[in-house]
């Protein structure tokens, strides 16, 4: 995989356009558009470091395919790659956002607890 294709997986990972991907790292969307088409251009170090800031992806790997594709935000080494994205995306997050996941993962808590309480009485 070369530098044209992960760039291509960053935007398909995570839903962009060219535009709004040039749009959120200052740069031009003929400049995104040739960085798709001419495996010659290469990205600078601090574009790479500003991908890997906005949407997790190791810098190295986005220069040069090193792995692990994601930066390791953890430090529970074991993490698969979706967890790490999740926890990639919640740092993005403002504190209403968060407080909205938090609410929503109790409410999972709390569904299950009725599901093991129903199961219990038989119902």
């Amino acid at each position: 995989m070369n530098q044209c294709d992960r760039i291509k997986l960053i935007l398909q990972e995570n839903k962009l356009k060219q535009k709004q991907l040039a749009s959120e790292l200052g740069v031009t969307e003929s400049y995104i558009s040739k960085l798709l088409k001419d495996p010659d251009i290469h990205l600078s170090q601090s574009l790479a470091t500003l991908i890997e800031e906005k949407y997790g992806y190791n810098a190295e790997w986005v220069l040069n395919g090193s792995e692990p594709k994601l930066r390791q935000i953890s430090k529970n080494k074991g993490l698969s790659e979706l967890h790490q994205k999740a926890l990639s995306q919640l740092e993005k997050m403002n504190d209403e956002q968060i407080k909205a996941i938090l609410a929503f993962i109790n409410s999972l808590d709390d569904v299950e607890k009725s599901f093991s309480a129903d199961s219990k009485t038989g119902e």
